[in-house]
């Protein structure tokens, strides 16, 4: 898995009761994406706001759009998730 290096607010959302800052990844450790369209940001944030966050997890990153994988054939957003001073807390796959 790539490590983000940096990354582009998209919005923050209420979930659970709890602020969630939405980002998607500008640059990782293996590549960097110049431009992300507003359809896969709006579609990532319906996705986040019915998925369970993580306890202390307070940003989420999308590292990879909407995609199928070996491991997991249904199509999925890979997202980091950080707590409130950047600390990595786990990586899931968020679901549309």
């Amino acid at each position: 898995m790539s490590k983000v290096i940096s990354s582009s607010t998209i919005k923050t959302i209420v979930n659970g009761g709890r602020s969630i800052t939405l980002k998607y990844a500008t640059e990782t450790d293996t590549w960097k994406r110049y431009y992300l369209s507003v359809d896969v940001q709006e579609k990532f944030t319906k996705a986040m706001e019915k998925t369970d966050v993580p306890t202390g997890a307070t940003t989420a990153i999308m590292t990879e759009t909407e995609h199928p994988s070996n491991k997991d054939a249904y199509p999925h957003y890979t997202t980091v998730y950080q707590d409130d001073s950047g600390n990595h807390i786990t990586t899931k796959h968020v679901y549309p």
